[in-house]
């Protein structure tokens, strides 16, 4: 199965990724690529994969990746081979809500007509909500100016209007609460036919 979870700016979609993969210990993280530096605390092959940007313009025109986008002067993406996991392994891919709405379209395009149908046989998108205002504290603890916050909140209202319809199941994290909306993406997923 190939479980992608989505949402909102700040919604706890790592802390509910977290629970998953705690709980299940089959699931594995599908691990993306970036051309950023390493930060701090991160680690390769398991955070990301960290590629200059010169190899991973070579790796794009190598056509190794499903699907990838350039952000903040960066390159982000997932490789092929990565998705390809999920006809051996149950998987978590953790994306923006942009890249999960086109999902099944990149999918299409990226592998052959017999392989993309077995891909999204098993894909199930969850996008994960919060209320606004609980959104705002959380962006105003990470320390970004109002006009990021301003922006971010704006992107997440364009994205949605034009996505929703593409998202399978769309969960809200209401503070407090985490351990209800685990277990209600819990009972999606063992619902799942291909679970």
């Amino acid at each position: 199965m190939l479980i992608v979870l989505t949402g909102k700016t700040a919604s706890g979609k790592d802390t509910i990724a977290s629970r998953l993969l705690s709980k299940y210990s089959y699931l594995k993280r599908v691990v993306t690529t970036t051309s950023r530096s390493l930060r701090s605390g991160e680690k390769e092959g398991i955070d990301y994969f960290f590629l200059t940007k010169e190899d991973f313009e070579n790796k794009i025109k190598q056509n190794e990746f499903a699907e990838y986008v350039e952000y903040g002067g960066n390159f982000y993406g997932t490789y092929k081979k990565e998705l390809e996991k999920t006809l051996s392994s149950d998987l978590i891919w953790k994306i923006d809500p942009f890249r999960a709405g086109e999902t099944r379209e990149f999918i299409k395009r990226a592998f052959s007509k017999n392989l993309a149908e077995q891909l999204i046989k098993r894909l199930v998108v969850i996008y994960i909500t919060c209320e606004d205002q609980v959104i705002l504290e959380r962006l105003k603890k990470r320390g970004l100016s109002d006009q990021e916050i301003g922006q971010r909140m704006k992107d997440d209202k364009k994205i949605w209007q034009k996505y929703q319809k593409a998202y399978d199941f769309v969960i809200e994290n209401i503070p407090g609460q985490l351990k209800t909306t685990v277990n209600k993406i819990i009972k999606i997923l063992e619902n799942h036919p291909t679970w």
